[in-house]
């Protein structure tokens, strides 16, 4: 008998009402707008933590009057965040809990995502909220952590999410996948633009929903690389096999003026 697909409905993170499916939501240490994508995530999550400088940058939007004042939790060895950020959030009329963790072994975003699953024992999905431009090394942390953070064949202790200012990424672990792009009655989450990149080593992959479609087609870092596809208009389900864990990228509805970080 098949294995099941997995089955994955990335839009409902971003639309405009209360998501149907919980997660949480992770603001890492960099650069933040005060945009309408992010008020969504805030409005949406179930769990809001920051992985220690991150608070920094929720405090530091230029338009920031409070409205993300409500943080539920501060994690990491601490050695970023600010004094007075600490204060304020401390201060609130539920305070958010600080956690220093001062393993040295682990980064600010392991810890974090270790204290959410911690906290909640539903195998929670998290966003993580943070732009993989700037330094290469940091960028490639974080899509390592995407494999690292979800060990075994499948999503048993949720999913996880990277969210930056252009594009959303996931891990699809070696199998079949479908992936709705569009929701039903819903706006638009996300452009054309998809890519599916193998980290992990050469691997084979198939898709179906996409301009440029393949069948048991071999890539590879330094081969060959599935990137700037493009989802069709009447597409609403991409499908891919894949027979290693891949990373699906795909890019967010540019609206003038957006950008999530």
């Amino acid at each position: 008998m098949a294995a099941e697909a997995f089955e994955w409905h990335p839009a409902k993170l971003l639309l405009d009402h209360d998501s149907t499916s919980e997660f949480a939501l992770l603001v890492l240490n960099q650069p933040l707008k005060n945009s309408a994508s992010l008020r969504k995530l805030w409005k949406n999550a179930s769990l809001r933590v920051a992985a220690d400088g991150g608070a920094n940058r929720l405090h530091e939007l230029s338009s920031f009057q409070g409205k993300f004042s409500n943080l539920q939790a501060i994690i990491g060895d601490l050695d970023s965040l600010s004094p007075s950020v600490r204060d304020f959030y401390s201060s609130q009329p539920t305070p958010a809990e600080v956690v220093h963790i001062t393993d040295q072994e682990s980064t600010d975003f392991a810890k974090a995502v270790a204290w959410i699953r911690k906290a909640r024992s539903d195998n929670l999905d998290i966003v993580a909220l943070g732009g993989i431009g700037g330094r290469v090394d940091q960028g490639v942390s974080q899509l390592h952590h995407l494999y690292l953070l979800q060990p075994g064949p499948d999503y048993a202790l949720g999913r996880l999410f990277l969210l930056s200012g252009s594009s959303l990424t996931f891990l699809l672990k070696a199998g079949k996948h479908l992936i709705r792009v569009r929701e039903d009655g819903e706006d638009v989450a996300f452009g054309k633009h998809v890519g599916i990149l193998p980290l992990q080593g050469p691997c084979a992959i198939s898709t179906q929903g996409l301009e440029w479609d393949v069948t048991d087609w071999e890539t590879q870092v330094g081969g060959k690389l599935s990137t700037s596809n493009h989802i069709l208009p009447d597409t609403k389900c991409v499908e891919v096999q894949t027979s290693k864990d891949v990373l699906f990228t795909i890019a967010l509805r540019q609206i003038e003026g957006e950008d999530v970080g």
